[in-house]
């Protein structure tokens, strides 16, 4: 059972090694990035035979298939070399799955160009961020955009990854247990494909799951996909992210748990996405913001419900600093529950 230990470690050192050293950095051969490619490469050839929902569901699936194989086989070489290679491979790949870090420095750069008045930086830095166009945003609308991309990517960066990473590794551990030989490799293996797989479809709705006239079609199977993994850990992560405003509010006024519960409960289901309303709620009651309105995507509108009671104001900057905080706090409570799951199991 040494080596059972030895695993609930890698996600910690993992999740330290990107928020304290990895997560602002940026290099062009990033595991993301790498898997992004291949992405791009198979969507490329199907979308080239047809643009249909039957060719999008099987380049949704080919990807799926071709990067998680890619992924397996790699650990398996890698074990049979050494099982400390593995396990630093595992730290590598999680720590570019996870964003904790990222997301801190990627909306600290909005905070800080818009602390110094400059906006128009600041809407460039909002790209990368948040992903939508942002050249005729004023500061308010730029928080915005910041706060919903923080409270977001809280999901699918870090609660999700987390969540299919213990999932992986305890139906892994069951069946190799069943065996009557049992192993950490295996489970070990087993947890990794499986983040890789929830890694994968995340991707693919980021590259094809656009109500757009390209995509409606060929994307609608990746954009199902990918709102029905993260059904469950979004809804958890919400309940973490309540938590986490409750411990805030202990330090400071500047959460109000009050809210964010009544937010939640009242527009927790108006966002287009069936799981970003679960977070938007939580963090605009939080910090008594509105929410959701109108963006624009490629120079199209797009109209969403607001979140948030008519009596709270316009998103401000200091709120993304607030943001950042809460965000900080639910991957911290996250991983404690997901590491605290592992140990129960072995106790």
């Amino acid at each position: 059972m040494y080596n059972y230990y030895i695993f609930i470690s890698l996600p910690v050192i993992a999740f330290l090694l990107e928020y304290l050293i990895v997560g602002g950095i940026q290099y062009r051969y990033h595991i993301v990035n790498l898997m992004g490619y291949i992405s791009g490469l198979t969507e490329m050839v199907f979308y080239g035979i047809s643009g249909n929902f039957l060719s999008g569901l099987i380049f949704n699936l080919s990807t799926l298939l071709i990067i998680s194989g890619i992924f397996m086989i790699l650990s398996f070489i890698i074990v049979k070399i050494s099982i400390y290679l593995l396990y630093a491979f595992f730290i590598y790949a999680v720590s570019s799955f996870i964003s904790t870090g990222g997301l801190k420095h990627a909306a600290m750069e909005v905070y800080n160009k818009l602390e110094d008045n400059n906006i128009t930086d600041a809407r460039k830095n909002l790209i990368s961020l948040a992903g939508r166009d942002g050249e005729t945003l004023d500061m308010s609308e730029i928080s915005r955009a910041a706060i919903e991309s923080i409270a977001e990517n809280t999901g699918d960066g870090i609660g999700s990854v987390f969540f299919y990473i213990v999932a992986g590794f305890l139906i892994g551990w069951w069946i190799k247990s069943g065996e009557g030989n049992w192993s950490v490799n295996f489970p070990l293996v087993f947890a990794l494909t499986l983040a890789v797989i929830y890694k994968t479809a995340n991707l693919t709705d980021s590259l094809v799951g656009y109500k757009n006239e390209r995509y409606m079609r060929f994307g609608k199977f990746s954009a199902k996909l990918d709102d029905m993994l993260n059904y469950i850990p979004f809804r958890l992560t919400a309940f973490f992210m309540i938590l986490s405003v409750v411990i805030l509010r202990v330090f400071s006024k500047n959460y109000d748990i009050k809210n964010a519960l009544k937010s939640w409960k009242k527009f927790k289901n108006l966002h287009p996405s069936p799981n970003a309303g679960q977070l938007e709620s939580v963090m605009a009651g939080s910090l008594r913001i509105k929410l959701g309105g109108i963006n624009y995507y490629g120079g199209k509108i797009s109209k969403r419900p607001v979140i948030g009671f008519e009596y709270y104001g316009r998103a401000g900057k200091e709120d993304i600093l607030r943001g950042i905080r809460i965000m900080e706090l639910t991957s911290l409570i996250i991983l404690i529950f997901y590491i605290s799951v592992l140990i129960l199991v072995q106790a």
